[in-house]
C-alpha cells in the first residue's frame, strides 16, 4: 500500500461550493493532505458569493489539511482557467494529481496514481494516467496503455506539461491545413484538425482536447486503470458543457474500491482503442486519394475564412 499523505492533488474549482466542498472533504477521508486549489475569476455576482464562501472554507481549514489556493486574476473561461491552475500546481510540484471539483476517485486509484507516478517518472513514451477506461469489470483490474487521456481524475508529470505547453504553443499559428497534416493518417480529418484550431482560438472554450491532441501527435500514451474507480457528480444544470449523465455512456454505478495490479501494462484491443478515440473526439479516417485531399484543403479554407469572421464579430461584439 503506497502512502499518498504528501501526493499532490488539485482541485479546479469555480462556483459549486456544495460540489467543491464534497470533493475537498472526499479527498481527505481518503487519505490526501496536501491540496492545492484553483479557482477562476467570476463573473457576476453568483460567482463572487460562491467564491467568497470556497475562499473563506479553504482559509478557516476546519480539515486539517494542507492547503494552497490561488485565485486568479480575472475569469479566463474553461479553456485558459484550468491551463492557467494547472501551470501554477506544477510550477510547485514535480507532479501530481487533478480533479475537477465533481470528481472522486478510488484510494486504491490514489494509491495506483502515486505508484504509477513515481515508476515512471523518467518514462518518456507515457505522458498521463488516467483514472478509468470502461472495458473491463474485473476484481483485480489491470493498467492498460492507451493513445488518449481521460480527464475525470488524472495524474501527470510537470515536465510533461511543460512538453505539452511547448508543443501548443509550437503550434499556435498553425493553420486548419497545417494541423490536419500533423495528425497520423488514420485520423487525419479536416474535422478534427477544424476543432483543435477552434479550441487555440479560444472559440471552443475548452482544453482537453488540444492535450489529447499532444499525446496522439507526439505518439505519447496514458496509463489508463481498468474499470470505473471515479465517480462524476456533476451533470447537472451546473455544469457547462456535460449537463445529461445519459450522453456519457459510462456506468459510475461499477464505481467501487478494486485492487489494481500494477505489475505489468496491457494494451488495449484494438476496437476499444479506436471506441476510447472516438468518444474523446478522435475519428478514423477513410484512405485517402487525390480527389478527396482536394477537398479536404477546400474544406480547411473554408473553416479558415468562418473562424475569421466569428473572430471579427467577437471582436465587434466587445466594442460595441
Amino acid at each position: 500500500m503506497d502512502d499518498i499523505k504528501d501526493l499532490p492533488t488539485l482541485i479546479l474549482g469555480y462556483n459549486r461550493f456544495d460540489k467543491f466542498t464534497r470533493c475537498i472533504t472526499t479527498l481527505k477521508e481518503k487519505g490526501i493532505k496536501k491540496i492545492y486549489v484553483c479557482i477562476d475569476g467570476p463573473k457576476n455576482d453568483f460567482d463572487k458569493e460562491s467564491q467568497e464562501k470556497i475562499i473563506n472554507f479553504c482559509s478557516n481549514n476546519k480539515l486539517g489539511l494542507k492547503i494552497q489556493l490561488k485565485k486568479l486574476d480575472k475569469n479566463y473561461g474553461c479553456r485558459l482557467g484550468p491551463i492557467k491552475g494547472i501551470s501554477w500546481f506544477f510550477e510547485e510540484n514535480k507532479y501530481g494529481v487533478i480533479f475537477e471539483d465533481d470528481v472522486v476517485v478510488s484510494r486504491k486509484c490514489l494509491e495506483t496514481f502515486s505508484i504509477l507516478l513515481k515508476k515512471h517518472f523518467f518514462n518518456d513514451n507515457i505522458m498521463s494516467i488516467s483514472s478509468f477506461n470502461e472495458f473491463t469489470s474485473k476484481r483485480v483490474e489491470s493498467i492498460y496503455e492507451i493513445p488518449v487521456w481521460r480527464s475525470w481524475g488524472w495524474a501527470t508529470w510537470a515536465n510533461k506539461w511543460k512538453m505539452h505547453l511547448n508543443f501548443s504553443n509550437s503550434i499556435k499559428d498553425f493553420n486548419i491545413w497545417k494541423i490536419y497534416n500533423l495528425l497520423p493518417k488514420e485520423f487525419r480529418l479536416i474535422e478534427t484538425a477544424e476543432l483543435l484550431k477552434s479550441c487555440q482560438l479560444n472559440l471552443m472554450d475548452a482544453w482537453d482536447y488540444e492535450f489529447n491532441f499532444s499525446h496522439i501527435v507526439n505518439k505519447k500514451k496514458s496509463l489508463t486503470i481498468g474499470g470505473i474507480n471515479n465517480y462524476v457528480y456533476g451533470f447537472d444544470d451546473s455544469a457547462t458543457h456535460t449537463k445529461n449523465i445519459e450522453n456519457i455512456e459510462i456506468d459510475f454505478k461499477l464505481f467501487c474500491e478494486r485492487e489494481i495490479d500494477t505489475s505489468q501494462i496491457i494494451k488495449l484491443k484494438k476496437i476499444d482503442e479506436i471506441y476510447t478515440l472516438r468518444k474523446c473526439g478522435f475519428f478514423a479516417s477513410k484512405k485517402k486519394n487525390i480527389f478527396s485531399s482536394t477537398i479536404d484543403f477546400s474544406k480547411s479554407r473554408l473553416y479558415s475564412l468562418i473562424f475569421y469572421l466569428r473572430i471579427i464579430k467577437r471582436i465587434l461584439h466587445k466594442n460595441f
